[in-house]
């Protein structure tokens, strides 16, 4: 696995996760957004660059844009060419629904608690 990208409006969460990141070997590349919309505009950029992630982490928390309406756009918009980029969602919810609703969205592959260790970003990585 060679690039990542994390979408998620906390910061410290975000430093957290970053921290894992630089210290894992099959990471060569990661990107954080804190928003859907910049994620949607860079994945159009990684798209045209044909460039795009491998693995997108998103939180379900988020202002504007959920992580569940990121997802939907996703689909419509990048899940036909690209059905081997996994996405994972992040999140502190420990709703059953939220858990059952995440996994129903047929891209994703996983729901993860916050916080990602180097742990469950290996065997989400698998």
């Amino acid at each position: 696995m060679a690039k990542v990208l994390l979408i998620d409006d906390d910061e410290i969460n975000n430093f957290t996760v970053e921290a894992v990141l630089e210290n894992v070997e099959f990471i060569e590349r990661y990107e954080i957004k804190e928003s859907g919309w910049e994620a949607l505009d860079y994945l159009k950029q990684c798209e045209e660059n044909d460039d795009f992630p491998n693995l997108i982490f998103v939180d379900i928390n988020m202002p504007e844009m959920d992580g569940h309406e990121f997802v939907e756009r996703y689909e419509a918009l990048f899940w036909q060419n690209h059905p081997t980029t996994k996405i994972s969602m992040l999140s502190s919810s420990v709703s059953e629904a939220d858990r059952r609703r995440s996994l129903s969205y047929p891209c994703v592959s996983e729901y993860a608690f916050k916080p990602l260790t180097k742990e469950k970003l290996a065997y989400i990585a698998k």
